[in-house]
């Protein structure tokens, strides 16, 4: 990865998959929230598919980079003893 200045170096595999876990976790929350808002104004059946896929995919997202930031961390502090 290429720096433009000389103190800048690439943040580690865990830090960013952290902040992007916690990117997808508000992007899931927001999402919920925005289909319990408008969902009972729609009041149909397809809501709840509508729900899995708009708050569901990015908690997914953000467990599973939650879960493997949390993996590489107790990685690298086993090789390090």
């Amino acid at each position: 990865m290429s720096t433009t200045q000389a103190y800048q170096y690439p943040k580690p595999l865990t830090v960013i998959l952290g902040k992007r876990a916690a990117l997808f976790l508000f992007i899931g929350v927001l999402g919920f929230l925005l289909v319990k808002v408008v969902g009972p104004i729609l009041q149909t059946g397809p809501e709840y598919v509508v729900e899995a896929i708009v708050s569901g995919i990015p908690l997914l997202i953000a467990a599973v980079c939650a879960i493997t930031a949390l993996t590489l961390a107790i990685v690298h502090r086993m090789r390090r003893s």
